[in-house]
């Protein structure tokens, strides 16, 4: 979902693109916004385009017109194309001496102050600390939507400098490395979660810790920040070297009230079980510390008790919804690490049901690509799993699963199609789509990675969800060589699936081009 998988992609040994010559210095006539003496660049670009309306459950409309929008990191920037304003944004970072920062590596959206628009907001773990020499430490950019998109000159900018949040920067901590949103209190308005998963508890290094933010009618607020590690009372175990607490998050509704509940991966390694995920539930005063409840990987791997399937690495990618539709919402997590057989790192989807007294490993459902109905067997390095999406793309009221096997064919990428029925998730019927499927209007390459990044959107305000699929990694004509300007591909949903396929292309971002479908917000 977001380019922070590029580092999954160094630690798991997936190639990983070459820095890209054109940076955020390169934009012109920007418009400029400092924060904590880094700059926001971003541009407006006129559009041809036609105002519309749209109905049902929208994730990422930041215009308000009913019509989820297209925002998407490159390897440079944001870029943020919107269904009814009259332009299109491409934004970057900068701050003095002459460095030029990626804008972030994770995105997440949430309505925080209540309107009718969807806000933005941006993390990059990597962020400098100017007031530190300029150590690599984390930030977090929220930028407001409104009736134009997204409101860049309104953004705010947190560190753990910002008066009132918890914490002090320290080298390597990766603040905004993981980000999350949902509304926690049951108010109307968003929270955000912030994941700094290489924070040093104690003397524990790289234990993890997450911040949580309420929203306000101002926007993100740090009155009452919550700050949560493994060391914090009432959290389950302890907190441990590496464990890298925070890793990532998810924010969704697992029982039947009005509060979401936060979901915390920690990517331990196979010496403590197998990593393990941490769910919190919702208050009206936000995050309880009551009745906390954990999963590792090897009670997953026990339960799902499937021949040769170990579960290890339980914290890669993580998203909640009502699958099998008893108003219980199932967390689903993405394993890309899995080993089925003897397939390493062939991953695995793995959904644990929802239940009022928490988490449970209990009924869990493991899909690998040998589960019947999942197209191709499981290989080395294919990273099944490696995204999840999750939300109703054939109407029926069940949450279907979208997710990507980007290491398939020498890294051409695939994406799969997984159906929500009364029994749970299913490998029957899913759907298995390449650049190189019939109807998808492109040609599957070595190292193009499609399906890095996923998501489920109301692209035309009807129907079941539509699905976003971005190839950062695709070159097109006019491309330098080893700089592909990227690609993302458009599929409509409904009762039969996914089809209707569109690409766009990165060659539009000029300035920043490279990488265009690095991250997709939603």
């Amino acid at each position: 979902m977001t380019i922070r998988h590029l580092l999954v992609a160094t630690l798991t040994g997936t190639a990983v693109l070459a820095p890209n010559p054109a940076r955020a210095a390169d934009l012109p006539n920007p418009i400029e916004i400092v924060r904590d003496g880094i700059t926001l660049r971003y541009q407006s670009t006129p559009v041809a385009t036609k105002p519309v309306t749209g109905k049902g459950p929208t994730k990422a409309d930041f215009d308000g017109d009913g019509r989820d929008d297209v925002a998407s990191l490159t390897y440079s920037g944001l870029a943020v194309s919107y269904s009814s304003a009259p332009h299109r944004d491409l934004a970057a970072k900068w701050y003095p001496g002459g460095a030029e920062e990626d804008l972030g590596a994770a995105m997440a959206v949430g309505n925080f102050n209540g309107d009718r628009y969807d806000d933005l907001a941006v993390g990059d773990g990597w962020e400098p600390d100017l007031r530190n020499m300029g150590y690599q430490v984390g930030g977090v950019w929220v930028i407001p939507g409104g009736p134009g998109g997204l409101q860049f000159g309104r953004a705010q900018h947190l560190t753990q400098n910002t008066p009132g949040l918890p914490g002090t920067p320290v080298r390597g901590d990766l603040f905004g490395f993981s980000l999350a949103a949902g509304d926690i209190t049951g108010d109307g308005r968003d929270e955000l979660a912030i994941g700094i998963p290489d924070k040093k508890i104690g003397t524990r290094k790289n234990a993890g810790a997450v911040v949580v933010l309420k929203g306000a009618p101002s926007g993100v607020t740090t009155t009452g920040a919550r700050w949560i590690s493994q060391a914090t009372a009432g959290v389950p175990g302890a907190a441990t070297a590496d464990a890298e607490f925070g890793y990532d998050l998810a924010i969704g509704r697992i029982d039947k009230n009005r509060h979401a509940e936060l979901v915390v991966a920690a990517r331990a390694d196979l010496g403590d079980q197998g990593g393990w995920i941490t769910q919190f539930w919702g208050a009206a005063s936000g995050v309880s510390l009551k009745k906390v409840s954990r999963v590792s990987g090897e009670q997953l791997t026990d339960s799902v008790n499937q021949r040769n399937v170990y579960l290890w690495a339980s914290s890669i990618d993580l998203a909640i919804g009502d699958i099998n539709r008893d108003g219980y919402g199932e967390l689903v997590a993405g394993l890309p690490g899995a080993q089925v057989g003897m397939e390493v790192q062939a991953g695995a989807v793995v959904t644990i049901p929802g239940r009022a007294t928490g988490l449970s490993a209990k009924g869990a459902i493991a899909i690998t690509q040998r589960t019947a109905g999942v197209a191709t067997a499981p290989k080395d390095d294919e990273y099944f799993g490696d995204t999840v999406a999750v939300g109703d793309v054939t109407g029926d009221g069940r949450a279907d699963v979208l997710t990507s096997a980007p290491g398939e064919w020498a890294r051409a990428g695939a994406i799969v199609l997984l159906r929500g029925t009364a029994k749970g998730l299913t490998g029957a019927k899913s759907q298995f789509l390449t650049q190189s499927s019939t109807g998808v209007p492109d040609t599957a390459e070595r190292d193009d990675e499609f399906g890095r990044s996923l998501a489920l959107l109301n692209l035309n305000g009807t129907g079941g969800l539509d699905a976003l699929a971005g190839a950062p990694q695709e070159e097109v004509t006019g491309d330098t060589p080893g700089y592909g300007s990227g690609s993302i591909t458009r599929f409509l949903g409904g009762y039969q699936g996914l089809g209707n396929a569109t690409v766009v292309n990165g060659r539009f971002l000029n300035e920043l081009a490279a990488g265009y479908g690095a991250g997709i917000a939603g």
